[in-house]
């Protein structure tokens, strides 16, 4: 089970709890609109930087009853993504009203995401680089046994944990769908009443130069005190990007309206290995030290337990609100005496 929390006394508690909060994550001007759309189909123009995310499973067999847009509603969550399965079966689809079962549709698609900080210069460190929101800046955080010594910070925080890539974090991934079967069981089973709405995204990076490589994300809301306060949540949201010798994991939540998801999947998708050919043998990114806490054991040993970072984040914030509020009532208690 998740650490549970101990109950709050509501008396002033919620404001000074959340007040704790707020202070504890940095906050800029709040913007509810997606902040990095990421557009199907419409490209962008020749002369601006993009990057492109292909997804999708590959190949659909059409059952009995199927329409194009059933099956881009299943595949894609959206009906009117019908348009992109025609767009990539031309060769076989001479009528788009005339599917039959059995027959084969490709259901891969591809995403551009406008790369519109790439101009400020991003973090360069070498080995690697990628981009920074627009006015947030580095530094660390803490809270309990919680915390990163590598954290880019704004309407929200992303811890990075930046390695050289392992055996561990492939074989885990090498099968997404059975690595979000893994996450989402045990979320349920550690942290059912904390963890809500978890969902899971796979992308390539085909042919981008140093960007490429295969990205994996998923996301979800944090109840912080499901029993006392539901209202206090946060938005949770993992990138980890594997490039041919790197993996980069980023940690990004949020306590405010900030889409989170998709400043994680840009910063995600942005970030480039410059692998040094005069020197194969002694290339390495884990001389930096970069770390974030706590480590956690569980079923993916390649990839960091985000979901043991955000119980112990919040319920150490938690707890410090309460002593706050007890030194408090303490303090006038002793002044009326």
């Amino acid at each position: 089970m998740g650490l549970r929390l101990r109950p709050l006394k509501k008396t002033g508690a919620l404001f000074l709890s959340a007040a704790v909060l707020m202070s504890a994550m940095p906050c800029m001007e709040v913007l509810a609109a997606e902040q990095y759309p990421f557009v199907y189909g419409d490209i962008y123009a020749e002369d601006e930087d993009y990057m492109a995310l292909a997804e999708g499973s590959g190949d659909y067999v059409v059952l009995p009853g199927d329409s194009l847009w059933k099956i881009a509603e299943h595949m894609f969550g959206n009906g009117n993504s019908y348009v992109e399965l025609i767009s990539a079966n031309q060769d076989i689809l001479a009528d788009p009203d005339l599917i039959y079962p059995g027959m084969c549709l490709n259901v891969s698609r591809t995403g551009y995401i406008l790369r519109k900080e790439a101009v400020y210069g991003g973090i360069q460190m070498g080995s690697y680089s990628m981009d920074m929101p627009y006015g947030w800046t580095v530094g660390i955080t803490q809270s309990g046994g919680a915390g990163g010594n590598f954290v880019i910070s704004g309407n929200g925080a992303i811890a990075c944990l930046i390695q050289d890539r392992t055996n561990e974090v492939s074989a885990d991934v090498l099968d997404w769908p059975k690595c979000a079967e893994q996450i989402s069981a045990y979320a349920k089973e550690n942290y059912y009443e904390q963890v809500t709405d978890l969902q899971f995204e796979h992308y390539r990076m085909d042919a981008q130069a140093d960007a490429s490589g295969e990205l994996y994300l998923y996301s979800y809301i944090w109840h912080i005190s499901p029993d006392d306060y539901p209202t206090l949540t946060c938005r949770v949201c993992i990138g980890l990007k594997l490039t041919e010798h790197i993996q980069a994991e980023f940690v990004g939540y949020t306590l405010d309206d900030y889409d989170i998801e998709s400043c994680v999947r840009y910063v995600t998708a942005s970030f480039e290995e410059h692998f040094d050919t005069e020197n194969t043998e002694t290339f390495t990114v884990n001389d930096s030290n970069m770390c974030i806490t706590p480590e956690t054991e569980w079923a993916l040993n390649g990839m960091y337990n985000s979901f043991a970072y955000m119980d112990e984040y919040f319920t150490s914030l938690l707890n410090k609100a309460m002593e706050t509020e007890s030194t408090e009532k303490k303090h006038y208690h002793s002044i009326d005496q």
